[in-house]
């Protein structure tokens, strides 16, 4: 029973802070949120209490290498928005995710040279995806538009973690970072403010996928070496300090950070006395 509650509250309460997030502080900051393993931390969590130490490693594997076709997500979403539709640019976004997911599972390397390929992969990715100056006004999200978003989540850690077992872990570890929260604000931030409101979101959660590559490399070296309960603790703290050291990265000029030059106010009578040539 413990383990339903789990799978039902977990990641929607998670979805819902950073919808939140992203009317508070802004696309990027949101997308930060949006990049931590939301959904997939605590999907590892749950195939670790199910099926034990060895699957979850396993998968975590897979989930980071999932990360990067997560980033390929993002980066053809922003492109494709640019001229096309949210249905359209979701379409072309998930088709490449799946590509790319397909590619990297072909790759079977030590963990030093994944964690090394995904920060070096997400980082490139980012990068090409260019914010906008000033990002427009994002509204306040509706009741009925959050309610619908977790439920989405909710069906989403649970179809994982029910079918684990038939998908095996590695399948299951690419599948936990699928896009669905990123897919669900970028299409609606599409709708309600236009493409240039997607970039930030998008360019913020491939850079807040550095906290997720951060957290399962942290399960797979500390696992069988600590108790579970610890290892997640510190998997999730070195995920939220990766996250700043992103954040410092992520933040684009914008016209804040170049101040207009002061203006200059005269008294009215410097200025009448003045001669008129210079006024």
């Amino acid at each position: 029973m413990l383990l339903v509650l789990a799978k039902v509250l977990i990641s929607p309460l998670l979805l819902a802070t950073s919808t939140f997030a992203v009317h508070r502080w802004g696309p990027l900051v949101g997308g930060l949120m949006i990049g931590l393993p939301l959904v997939s931390g605590p999907i590892s969590i749950l195939l670790f209490a199910q099926y034990g130490q060895s699957f979850a490693v396993h998968a975590a594997y897979g989930t980071l290498l999932g990360f990067v076709a997560a980033g390929a997500f993002c980066t053809s979403y922003s492109v494709v928005s640019q001229s096309r539709p949210w249905w359209q640019s979701l379409m072309v976004a998930y088709a490449v995710f799946f590509v790319t997911a397909g590619v990297l599972s072909l790759i079977h390397v030590t963990l030093g040279w994944v964690f090394t390929l995904v920060a070096v992969a997400l980082a490139t990715l980012a990068f090409t995806i260019v914010v906008p100056r000033r990002a427009p006004a994002v509204p306040a999200p509706r009741k009925r538009v959050i309610a619908a978003r977790m439920v989405l989540a909710a069906s989403m850690v649970l179809l994982i973690t029910s079918t684990a077992r038939l998908l095996g872990p590695e399948l299951s570890g690419f599948l936990a970072p699928l896009p669905v929260l990123a897919a669900i604000m970028a299409a609606s931030s599409q709708r309600q403010s236009g493409s240039a409101a997607v970039h930030g979101l998008l360019r913020g959660a491939i850079f807040g996928s550095w906290g997720g590559a951060a957290f399962f490399s942290v399960v797979i070296l500390l696992a069988g070496q600590v108790d579970a309960s610890v290892m997640y603790a510190t998997a999730a703290v070195m995920a939220i300090m990766t996250e700043l050291v992103a954040m410092k990265l992520q933040s684009p000029d914008t016209d804040e950070t170049c101040p207009a030059a002061p203006s200059i106010h005269m008294p009215a009578e410097a200025m009448a006395s003045m001669p008129h040539s210079i006024r």
